[in-house]
């Protein structure tokens, strides 16, 4: 997956917070923009040219999943309401400019959910629930008082079925396996901090990261690297692809969408859904939007059932509406997240986020030492 992680984006300390909380009062307030009645929210419904003359700008991950939330929602969501909707990059040191500079030209972000937990109120908006309809967002993803889901998908470790076929990987401590399960294996070693790939050796070793304690985090690390002989590492979603593609490495642990894409261009692949560790993505309205009524309509209707089930069929992810119903055929029927969910191990978010520090000083330490 093309994306966009907390590295770059939580290292915001207690100065910059500060600095964040004496500039709000230049902010625009809800109660200083003109409010149209929209009735009762229901997800995937705006009134006709309700929004007409207002821009609306979203900052996200670029790639095809950008391009399959446009074509499935915002661009959707322009036509019927009248709105002009842009779309850009997200990029954190850009939203912490526009946030301490009162100058905010975004309204919807894609954040992870790390990120507006860590800074919720400071860089993203508290969303005002009673003008989103979250009655079929699928329970225990939204993490936050900013945030609702965006996406569903996970890292996963992903096998070689013509080197495993017969005996497949079943479980977190078969990856750390090399004696059954020989062969170069991928790992992350990008700058963006994925505290799954933690937790998923944490799993491997029957812990419960549910009480997760800053003791183990340098442990899970070290699992790693007791396997280094076997193991290379990934930069990038794309490098992650291309390495199971190519056979480089018989096994790995990757984002979903990208072992869905090495699937998809004939790599001899296939998920490992018996334990996987499942990652949300958020949707969130910077601190400072000029757009505040027409953000959170937007949220509510990229959040209906037939917008989701046309984003998923896009772009492989997970909808975040329950009643969302995509076409399964084909090998995206075998990477739909949402059908794993029984399986699959929720990050333990309070945790990373009041860890930050230590996570990233292991990170560190891993990336340029492996």
């Amino acid at each position: 997956m093309q994306r966009r992680r907390i590295a770059n984006r939580m290292w915001l300390a207690g100065a910059a917070v500060a600095a964040l909380l004496l500039s709000g009062c230049q902010q625009v307030s809800q109660s200083d923009q003109t409010e149209v009645d929209l009735g009762t929210p229901v997800a995937g419904e705006v009134p006709e040219g309700v929004f007409e003359g207002t821009t609306l700008t979203f900052a996200g991950s670029g790639g095809i999943f950008q391009d399959g939330q446009a074509a499935a929602a915002w661009d959707p969501f322009a036509e019927q309401t009248g709105a002009t909707f842009l779309q850009d990059a997200y990029d954190p040191g850009k939203l912490k400019a526009m946030v301490d500079s009162g100058n905010t030209t975004w309204d919807l972000v894609n954040a992870t959910q790390f990120d507006t937990a860590q800074y919720c109120g400071t860089l993203y908006e508290e969303l005002d629930y009673s003008q989103i309809d979250i009655s079929n967002v699928p329970e225990g993803t939204i993490t936050d008082d900013c945030m609702v889901p965006q996406i569903l998908y996970g890292l996963v470790l992903v096998y070689n079925t013509d080197t495993f076929g017969d005996n497949p990987p079943t479980t977190a401590a078969d990856f750390f396996d090399t004696e059954k399960f020989p062969g170069q294996r991928t790992v992350s070693a990008s700058p963006y901090v994925d505290p799954q790939m933690f937790e998923f050796a944490m799993v491997a070793d029957d812990k419960d990261t549910s009480s997760v304690t800053a003791d183990d985090i340098v442990p899970a690390l070290d699992k790693y690297r007791e396997i280094e002989d076997s193991l290379i590492t990934w930069t990038s979603g794309a490098q992650a692809q291309q390495q199971l593609e190519s056979g480089e490495a018989v096994m790995g642990l990757v984002w979903s969408g990208r072992g869905y894409g090495a699937a998809n261009a004939g790599a001899p692949v296939a998920a490992m859904w018996d334990e996987w560790m499942v990652m949300v993505d958020s949707t969130a309205i910077p601190k400072g939007s000029q757009n505040l009524q027409a953000a959170h309509s937007a949220i509510n209707y990229y959040g209906g059932a037939e917008q989701q089930t046309k984003m998923s069929e896009l772009t492989s992810y997970g909808p975040i509406n329950v009643n969302a119903k995509p076409d399964l055929s084909g090998e995206l029927g075998n990477w739909m997240t949402t059908d794993h969910l029984d399986t699959g191990h929720y990050p333990n978010v309070d945790f990373w986020v009041e860890n930050y520090d230590a996570l990233q000083s292991a990170w560190s330490s891993w990336v340029t030492t492996g």
